[in-house]
């Protein structure tokens, strides 16, 4: 072999490096893609699987039949690379117009709902299968190629080839996900992807010219063997099957474990491509000494069974391992870093073996018909059959295996075929004097399976403890497993906790991640989910008076639609899941949620949203988004820019779209890239707390939301449902209600980010992050909590008046306890009682009796600077929590001053800020506010964090209600370099100035995609 050889297949080497790393990229973007377009990422991978190897089967074979007449196949291999390129370059734009069209014409003109599937799948197959053939094309029109260089060496060759083409793919799985996706989105990842292969076809290009002009002919046999071809090409169909059951198995399986994040997904591909790699160049090094190709890939396969059996036994560890990590672990950025090396580690220890394995039966079997005499050809149908194989595990894990056996099971099931394979291609080698070893691997394949099947025990409680959250390895012993089954997207779970006497807590989740948790009978307490789940169905109906057609997206635990069933007013309810197990195990709920299932104006449908919303050729009244939390894959495409712009389409003129969103496990950012893709399409927002981790926002396309009215005394089993957890009355949903659209606004401007977008996924790509670190964003309990009436200011109504009763059962808002606390305050104040001290914290309370004391002594002008600090600190706690009527005795004609009437400016002035804002006196507060930070005792307040806080926020409050930004910037210009940045900056202070300036515009918009909704 000469040196100019060396050089041309050393670089070939590389550039098929090149080629699989592309090759990745396309499947890990195209599956991103098609999740958008089938509505769910499981199915995308699933399909994306298929049309992959299902191309590249087609390609290879169609090249396995040509091969050995081709001229010149790197020159084709260079052609095909090309067209490859053009493809990925264009793909953005192909996708965009096709979905485009089949939304708006296809959709609606389909007829049913099959047909809308079956649109719905056409259009993905003929938007990746052609690139998928041509694929497929690459690796054999490669191989011939390089054999024609280097026909010495076919097993190196071949092998090597696997090797490089394998380790390329390892690298642009993990390429795509955590460099280029962050940076340049799904348009600039797959563009890139195509820009790759055109580099390689250039690079080719020169090189093909090195090749021989005519094909290698067929060698004579060099194996003695005689192994019929038909053998070689059942066995790569065989384990082409097992190996892909293997893949499907372990996704699922190990998302328990690390969780169905798409950062988790990718790390598991690479993982199982990183073996097949390695086993491939292993078998680099050493392919030209084996003696017996066929005795060795019997091994290979036996060996294969036992490490996929083995990998049963590494991963009931994996609990262990991953709830030491989230013990252990800190929960930062840099700890989230650590948490993903950890998991591509755990995920090759669970793979790597028998993946390591599987990366030296191709070759192998490669290698047994080219020393058969089979010639080039041969190295396309082992392809294909290996591929086409591949295809019929992956039909057969998702719809057979997983959702009849499950997980142990559909492992041990394709386990034992691979050693069955084993043992039989042991026996046709041992026709050469090796009898023994057949009945060794028979004997090793039968202790495999009795032992993985009798010692491995994959305990429910132990898969559904979402233990890449709490840490937790499994759930408590006491908790009783009611319902756990594979689904085709998802594994469901629904078990019971507690006991008669703390009350029984029925839970459903979904891969470990709990979806929603009910009390087990309604004489216990809710559980804070309820109040969600209650909210967001009684708020479209405390806003419309009828409303025909409701459209439910995700069904949880059907609390929602059988709220909504509560109403007389309610004329259709579709709820629409994707995965039917979920709707399945929540029947076990029983009478918590009866009417999802009993009553005749409930549909429950399987389906994808958009796909369902876009064929059923009818508009809703409300549309309620429920799905699971935003950082598990696939969900983020429900809180992004194309879907709320494609929602508005499908809902009637007055229509109203309901969205929860979480508060917990999340960062202000995040939220805020949700609010900046919706609110642009909406003309009126208006947002409510169901809890301090809930958020509901209530939306209008066209006109403005209504205002919310008493609709509850129609419908007894609605009242007594929304009464259950603390709505009973109107006044209690406006303690909820906490922005409008302006506030959402200036909320957003205030974290400033990307819109999320289905083509530019900021939430899918940093909300697993966030969940890790454990985030939460208080900001908008803040804002409840806030000392001036910025909810009730915005919704225009009257602050909660002492006659009005609070809510005994809920106390779950931020603003519950201020509200209980400013009555005690108040009545202890006025009638000289002591502080009961239930709600009201006890430096309020020692506030209030030294406040009391002064004022009885007439010592207030003695002590102005304390007398200050004490009143408006007391007015934080107190005035924007009742109404001007019980602020009239507290604060605007203060009772417990009695005949002492302080006269030191800085106690008169503070009085005067108080009487101003409990009364909404906005120009009195102006004024008195002036007079406190310009006058004599100015440093005194602006030194004090609690009175600067109330002062500058009282004053940017009444700019904000006199809706005159000028005069917000004119108090900014005078004032605002005064005010320490400890009080400045914090949130109830920043977004009361946003208003009143006026500086609440979104972030720059994210430029339209090319074809993109």
């Amino acid at each position: 072999m000469t040196v100019s050889t060396q050089r041309h297949g050393a670089a070939l080497l590389w550039i098929f490096i090149a080629s699989g790393f592309a090759g990745l990229i396309y499947q890990s973007i195209w599956t991103q893609y098609l999740g958008l377009f089938l509505g769910h990422s499981a199915y995308a991978q699933s399909l994306v699987l298929l049309l992959f190897m299902g191309g590249m089967a087609m390609g290879a074979w169609f090249v396995s039949r040509r091969s050995d007449r081709m001229q010149r196949p790197l020159l084709w291999y260079a052609v095909i690379e090309l067209v490859i390129g053009v493809l990925g370059l264009t793909f953005n734009q192909l996708y965009g117009a096709s979905t485009s069209f089949a939304y708006d014409v296809l959709f609606p003109g389909a007829g049913s709902q099959a047909s809308v599937g079956a649109i719905r799948w056409a259009i993905s197959v003929l938007l990746v299968l052609p690139q998928c053939i041509l694929l497929g094309a690459t690796f054999p029109l490669m191989s011939a190629g390089f054999l024609r260089l280097r026909p010495d060496s076919d097993g190196k060759v071949i092998a090597g080839l696997y090797f490089t083409n394998s380790i390329g793919a390892a690298a642009g799985a993990l390429a795509a996900t955590y460099l280029l996706l962050p940076r340049v989105g799904l348009p600039g990842t797959i563009f890139t992807a195509g820009l790759l292969n055109v580099l390689v076809a250039m690079a080719v290009y020169p090189l093909s010219k090195k090749e021989a002009t005519v094909a290698t002919a067929p060698s004579a046999p060099t194996d003695a063997s005689g192994v019929a071809p038909s053998l070689i090409l059942v066995a790569a169909a065989v384990t082409g099957l097992t190996s892909f059951v293997y893949e499907i198995t372990w996704v699922r399986m190990l998302s328990l474990a690390l969780g169905t994040t798409v950062h988790a997904f990718e790390l598991m591909l690479a993982a199982f491509i990183a073996g097949i790699a390695f086993g491939g160049l292993w078998l680099a090094r050493n392919a030209d000494r084996i003696r017996s190709p066929l005795k060795m890939v019997g091994w290979v396969q036996v060996w294969m069974g036992v490490a996929a059996l083995g990998s049963m036994f590494v991963y009931a560890n994996a609990f262990e391992w991953v709830g030491w990590l989230m013990r252990v672990l800190t929960r930062s950025s840099e700890g989230y870093s650590l948490y993903n090396v950890s998991s591509g580690i755990i995920s090759l220890l669970v793979m790597f073996p028998a993946a390591f394995f599987a990366g030296m039966t191709l070759p192998l079997l490669t290698i047994i018909l080219l020393r058969s005499g089979a010639g080039e050809r041969a190295i396309g149908r082992v392809y294909a059959a290996n591929t086409l194989g591949a295809i019929l595990g992956v039909l057969l894990a998702v719809h057979v295996l997983l959702p009849v056996v499950g997980l142990k099971s559909a492992l041990w099931i394709a386990a034992a075929g691979d050693l069955l394979l084993g043992i039989v291609l042991l026996r046709r080698a041992a026709r050469n004097g090796t009898a023994s070893q057949p009945a060794i691997a028979a004997a090793v394949t039968a202790f495999a399976l009795v032992a993985s099947m009798a010692l491995v025990q994959f305990n429910p409680l132990m898969l559904a403890s979402s233990v890449y959250r709490t840490g937790n390895t499994s759930l408590h012993d006491d908790t009783n497993m009611l319902f756990y089954r594979d689904g085709k997207t998802a594994s469901v779970a629904v078990y019971a906790t507690g006991n008669d006497k703390t009350g029984k807590t029925l839970s459903i989740s979904t891969n470990g991640k709990v979806d929603a948790g009910l009390t087990a009978s309604l004489a216990e307490a809710p559980r804070a989910d309820e109040s969600t789940m209650v909210l967001a169905a009684a708020l479209p109906l405390a806003l419309k008076d009828k409303v025909d057609q409701v459209g439910v997206i995700g069904f949880g635990s059907g609390l929602t639609t059988h709220t909504l069933l509560g109403s007389k007013r309610v004329g259709q309810v579709d709820t629409i899941d994707i995965e039917p197990m979920m709707v399945e195990g929540a029947r076990l709920f029983g009478e918590r949620v009866e009417r999802a299932y009993k009553d005749p104006r409930s549909h429950l449908l399987f389906d994808d949203a958009k796909s369902y919303f876009s064929s059923a050729r009818k508009k809703y009244d409300v549309i309620i988004s429920e799905p699971s939390n935003p950082w598990m894959g696939g969900t983020a495409t429900l809180f992004s820019t194309e879907f709320y712009n494609f929602i508005p389409r499908h809902l009637k003129d007055d229509g109203l779209l309901v969205q929860w969103l979480q508060l917990y496990e999340i960062n202000p950012t995040l939220v805020s890239s949700v609010l900046t893709a919706m609110l642009p399409e909406f003309n009126d927002v208006q947002a409510y707390m169901a809890n301090q981790g809930d958020l509901i926002i209530v939306a209008s396309p066209k006109g403005k939301v209504p205002p919310l009215k008493d609709l509850f005394s129609r419908d007894p089993q609605l009242r007594a449902e929304v009464t259950r957890v603390g709505f009973g009355s109107l006044r209690d949903l406006h303690d909820a209600y906490v922005l409008d659209r302006q506030g959402l606004a200036a909320f957003a401007s205030m974290f400033p980010t990307q819109a999320n977008s289905d083509y530019y996924p900021v939430l899918q790509l940093n909300a697993p992050m966030s969940r890790f670190k454990n985030d939460s964003v208080m900001e908008l309990s803040h804002v409840l909590k806030a000392p001036w009436p910025l909810s009730s200011s915005m919704s225009d109504v009257p602050r909660r008046a002492l006659e009005s009763p609070l809510p005994a059962t809920r106390r779950e808002l931020a603003n519950d306890r201020k509200f209980h606390a400013a009555r005690e305050l108040r009545e202890a104040l006025v009638t000289g009682n002591p502080v009961r001290g239930e709600f009201a914290s006890r430096d309020d309370a020692m506030m209030l009796e030294a406040l009391r004391g002064l004022a009885q002594t007439c010592k207030l002008d003695e002590a102005p600077a304390q007398s200050a600090e004490i009143i408006l600190s007391l007015a934080i706690e107190t005035v924007p929590f009742m109404d001007a009527s019980a602020n009239e005795d507290m604060w605007v004609k203060p009772a417990w001053l009695g005949d002492c009437k302080p006269s030191h400016p800085l106690v008169v002035d503070a009085l005067a800020l108080l009487a101003a804002t409990s009364i909404d006196d906005h120009l009195g507060a102006i004024e008195a506010g002036d007079r406190l930070l310009s006058g004599p005792d100015a440093e005194f307040i602006l030194g004090n964090g609690n009175a600067s806080y109330y002062v500058w926020g009282a004053m940017q409050f009444a700019a904000y209600r006199l809706h005159d930004p000028q005069l917000s910037h004119t108090l900014d210009a005078k004032f605002g370099n005064k005010i320490a940045p400890e009080v400045s900056g914090q949130i109830p202070i920043r977004l009361v100035r946003s208003l009143a300036s006026g500086e609440r515009s979104l972030p720059a918009e994210q430029a339209p995609v090319a074809g993109g909704r």
